[in-house]
C-alpha cells in the first residue's frame, strides 16, 4: 500500500521531551512506511535487518580473499601443481582467465551460510548447491576430455568456464524452488495452445540479429575496435552484444506495431474502477479525482468501487468527499475489514457485476485518456489483461529520476518487446484493466504471497488471452524517497520471482506457453544474476587489484563494457528516444544504482525460508476465486493413453467450441 503522511499531528502524539524523543519517533515512522501486512507473507518470507546481507558481503569478500590467497601460495610452493580454479580437465594446458567456478562455490557456500533456516536445512541447501556446481564442472570437463581424447579437438578452457557459469545461474534458482518453502503449484487451467507462429517470429529475429552482428563484425571491425577501446563493446566479443541489442530492438519496433493495431478501434463499455486503499488519505483525493477525469473522456459509464482495508486515518472521510464531487463517475466505499490487498481486490472484486475491472492502486494518478486507449484493446476478443507506463508522480530526486530510467527502459522498451510474440508474465497492478470472467475463471488474485499482479496475469495468458502493455498508457504512483522505502519496496518486488515462479512451477519448460518455455525460465536466470551482481564485482575487484599477477586477467576495456558499456548506451538510447534526454546525466549514476539493485535482490533471497523439513517446504496459498480443478496429467500420462478416432472428432469439437466461447 502507499504511505500516510505523518508529517501533520506528530508533535501532538509526542511528549516534548527534547529533540531525541521525537527523532526517535521519526525514524520508527520512517520503518513503518510503504510497510502492510502484505510486505512480508508470513510461512513464504521473513524480515530480516539489512545487517543479514552486510554480513553475506562481508563474509564473502573474506572467503573470496582466504581463498585466492590460498591458490597463490600453493602455487608460490609447489607451481602448477593445482589449477587456479576448479577444474578437472583442461586439453589446451591454459589455466583459468577468471576463476568463475571459485566464484560460484563461494557465493553458494556464503548463500547456504546466511540462508534463514536450522542447521540441517543450511547443511542440506550447501551440499545441493556445491555438489550439483561440482557434478556439472566434472561433466563438462569430462566432455572436454573425450572430445579431446577420441576425436582431436580441443575445448578452449573459456568455452568449459562459459558453460559451468551458465548452468551455475540455472542451479541457483532451481535449488531454490525446490528447497525453500515457497507457494505450492495452483495447478491451474492451462488451455493455451502453443502457437507456432510466436516460437517462430522469436527464432527469426534471433537469426537476424546474428547475421546482422556477423556482417557488422565482418565489414566493419576497426569501428568495433574502436568501440571495444573506449569500452562499449568486449566480453565475449562485439558480435554477442550487437545481437543482444539488435533483437530487442527489432522485438520492440514489432510490438510497438502491434500495439498500435491492437487499440485502434472504438471500445467503451461499462467498467468498474476498483482501488484497494489502506491509510490513504494524503493522496487519495488526486487518485479519485484523475479517475472522473479520465471518466469524462470515456464513452462508457464508470463505477468507482473503493475498497477501505483497515485504515487508521481519515482515508474514508476523504475519499468520499472526492466521490461526492466527481461528475462523470459514480462512486461507493465498501468496507473490507480482513487486513491485506489481495483480500481487499478478491472481497471488491466478487461484488462486482461489470465485464470489466480496473485496478487502481490508491496512490496512482491516471492520464485523462488512460481508460480510452486501454479499453481500446478489449475490442479484440483475444486480449485478458491491459497495462501502461508507470511514472513517477514527483520528478523531484535523484531516486525519481533512476525509477524513471528504470520504468522507461523497462515498461516502455523490453515489455513492449516482450509483447511482440506474447511473452509478457505480468502486468503492475498499480493500473492494470482486466477482462472479469477470465480473471475469474483463472482463479481470482492469490493472497498471502508476493507478486499476485504478475500471478494472475501470468494464470489468464495460460488461458490463452493475451496481456497488452502499452506504453500510451500513462499513470504516474509514489516513488520512495529514502532507502528504507527503496529496499523494502524491491525486497518484496525481487523475492516475489519465487513466490509466483512456484505457484506456476507446472508451466515451467512447457512448450504450450512461449512464457513458460523461455520468459520465465529465463526470468529466474536473470534474477540469479542480478543477486550475484555486488558479490561479483568484489569479486572482480580483488582478483584484478590484488591478485592480478596471478591470473590473465581481460583488459579493463572488456571488464567496463560487460558492466556499464552496452547497457549504458542503450538505456541512453532509450531514454532519449522517450523525449527524456535529460536523464542521460544521470545515466553514469544509474549504473551505480544498478548495483544497488543487485544488493536488494541478494537481500530478497536471504529472506526466503528453508524448513529442516522437506513435508514442510509446501505452502498453499489461498485462491477464493477458484473453482476445484483436477491434477494435470503429465505427457507421459497422456501419451500412454490410447485415444481413439472418436476421442480425437470430440477433442476437436470442444477446442471449437472453446474458441467460440
Amino acid at each position: 500500500m502507499g504511505a500516510l503522511d505523518y508529517g501533520v499531528g506528530m508533535a501532538e502524539t509526542v511528549s516534548f521531551e527534547g529533540k531525541a524523543s521525537n527523532k526517535l519517533t521519526d525514524n520508527k515512522v520512517l520503518q513503518d512506511h510503504f510497510r502492510s501486512v502484505d510486505s512480508a507473507p508470513k510461512g513464504i518470507s521473513v524480515k530480516r535487518p539489512r545487517s543479514a546481507a552486510d554480513g553475506f558481503i562481508v563474509t564473502f569478500t573474506a572467503l573470496s580473499v582466504l581463498v585466492f590467497s590460498l591458490y597463490a601460495w600453493i602455487n608460490a610452493q609447489y607451481p602448477e601443481t593445482i589449477p587456479k580454479d576448479l577444474i578437472f580437465f583442461t586439453a589446451d594446458r591454459v589455466n583459468a582467465i577468471l576463476p568463475i567456478r571459485t566464484f560460484l562455490l563461494v557465493f553458494f557456500l556464503v548463500y547456504a551460510l546466511y540462508a534463514h533456516g536450522g542447521l540441517w536445512a543450511k547443511l542440506r541447501l550447501g551440499l545441493s548447491l556445491v555438489g550439483k556446481l561440482v557434478a556439472i564442472s566434472a561433466f563438462v570437463d569430462g566432455m572436454a576430455f573425450l572430445s579431446w581424447n577420441y576425436a582431436a579437438s580441443i575445448w578452449p578452457v573459456q568455452v568449459q568456464q562459459i558453460l559451468v557459469g551458465l548452468v551455475g545461474l540455472a542451479i541457483f534458482p532451481q535449488t531454490i524452488l525446490s528447497q525453500a518453502r515457497l507457494p505450492s503449484d495452483a495447478n491451474a487451467p492451462l488451455r493455451r495452445r502453443g502457437r507456432v507462429w510466436e516460437y517462430t517470429l522469436l527464432i527469426a529475429v534471433t537469426v537476424f540479429a546474428a547475421l546482422f552482428a556477423v556482417v557488422m563484425a565482418f565489414w566493419y571491425e576497426p569501428v568495433l575496435n574502436q568501440l571495444h577501446a573506449i569500452a562499449l563493446l568486449g566480453g565475449m566479443g562485439p558480435g554477442v552484444f550487437l545481437a543482444q541489442q539488435v533483437l530487442t530492438l527489432t522485438l520492440g519496433v514489432w510490438g510497438l506495431t502491434r500495439n498500435l493495431f491492437s487499440g485502434w478501434r472504438k471500445y467503451s463499455p461499462p467498467i468498474a474502477v476498483l482501488i484497494p486503499a489502506h491509510n490513504e488519505a494524503h493522496l487519495i483525493t488526486q487518485t479519485i479525482d484523475a479517475i472522473d477525469e479520465a471518466a469524462a473522456h470515456y464513452d462508457g459509464p464508470v463505477r468507482i468501487v473503493l475498497m477501505d482495508n483497515c485504515s487508521s486515518d481519515d482515508t474514508v472521510a476523504v475519499a468520499q468527499a472526492a466521490l461526492d464531487q466527481c461528475r462523470c463517475a459514480r462512486g461507493e466505499i465498501i468496507d473490507s475489514p480482513v487486513p491485506g490487498k489481495a483480500k481487499a481486490l478478491n472481497h471488491g472484486i466478487s461484488l462486482i457485476d461489470e465485464a470489466y475491472i480496473v485496478r487502481i492502486d490508491a496512490d496512482t494518478v491516471i492520464e485523462r485518456k488512460a481508460l480510452k486507449k486501454a479499453m481500446r484493446h478489449f475490442a479484440n476478443r483475444t486480449v485478458g489483461a491491459v497495462g501502461g507506463l508507470p511514472l513517477p508522480l514527483s520528478n523531484k530526486g535523484t531516486l525519481s529520476k533512476f525509477r524513471t530510467i528504470e520504468v522507461l527502459n523497462r515498461h516502455g522498451f523490453t515489455q513492449v518487446a516482450l509483447g511482440a510474440f506474447n511473452g509478457i508474465i505480468g502486468i503492475p497492478g498499480m493500473f492494470v484493466v482486466y477482462r472479469r470472467d477470465v480473471l475469474i475463471q483463472a482463479g481470482g488474485i492469490t493472497e498471502e504471497m508476493n507478486g499476485e499482479d504478475t500471478d494472475i496475469v501470468l494464470r489468464m495468458t495460460n488461458l490463452g488471452f493475451r496481456a497488452v502493455s502499452d506504453p500510451r498508457i500513462r499513470f504516474k504512483t509514489e516513488v520512495p524517497e529514502s532507502m528504507v522505502h527503496l529496499r523494502e519496496q524491491r525486497t518484496r518486488w525481487f523475492r516475489s520471482l519465487y513466490h509466483v515462479t512456484a505457484h506456476n512451477r507446472s508451466i515451467l519448460f512447457e512448450g504450450r506457453t512461449i512464457t513458460g518455455a523461455v520468459v520465465l525460465p529465463f526470468t529466474l536466470m536473470n534474477g540469479a544474476r542480478r543477486a550475484m551482481m555486488a558479490p561479483l564485482a568484489i569479486f572482480g575487484a580483488i582478483l584484478y587489484f590484488v591478485y592480478g599477477g596471478v591470473y590473465l586477467h581481460p583488459e579493463i576495456q572488456t571488464v567496463l563494457a560487460v558492466l556499464l558499456g552496452m547497457p549504458f548506451v542503450m538505456a541512453c538510447v532509450v531514454v532519449t528516444l522517450w523525449g527524456r534526454p535529460d536523464l542521460v546525466l544521470y545515466m553514469p549514476f544509474y549504473m551505480g544504482f544498478r548495483l544497488l539493485r543487485s544488493y536488494y535482490t541478494l537481500g530478497a533471497v536471504l529472506t526466503l525460508v528453508y524448513p529442516d523439513r522437506a513435508s514442510d517446504r509446501a505452502f498453499e496459498a489461498p485462491m477464493p476465486l477458484s473453482r476445484e480443478r483436477t491434477p494435470r496429467r503429465s505427457w507421459i500420462q497422456k501419451a500412454l493413453e490410447p485415444v481413439s478416432l472418436t476421442g480425437r472428432r470430440r477433442k476437436r469439437r470442444e477446442r471449437q467450441v472453446e474458441k467460440q466461447s
